[in-house]
């Protein structure tokens, strides 16, 4: 079985969110707005560190001999 995180349309439609939503007074555009800032600076944080994991990949690494 494979899991996904759901979209931000997914997650604004769940019944379930919704409810918590609603309890909490937080309204569907607030909501957007906070999902779409958190993919916004997740997509920068690993934009930003596929750098150095290119350049590690590029290094030989010794294998081991398992023989």
């Amino acid at each position: 079985m494979t899991q996904r995180d759901l979209t931000i349309t997914e997650v604004l439609r769940d019944p379930l969110i919704r409810q918590v939503m609603r309890a909490d007074r937080i309204s569907v555009a607030r909501m957007a707005n906070l999902l779409q800032d958190a993919a916004r600076k997740q997509e920068r944080a690993l934009s930003a560190n596929l750098v150095p994991i290119a350049h590690a990949a590029v290094r030989s690494v010794p294998q081991a001999d398992l023989r």
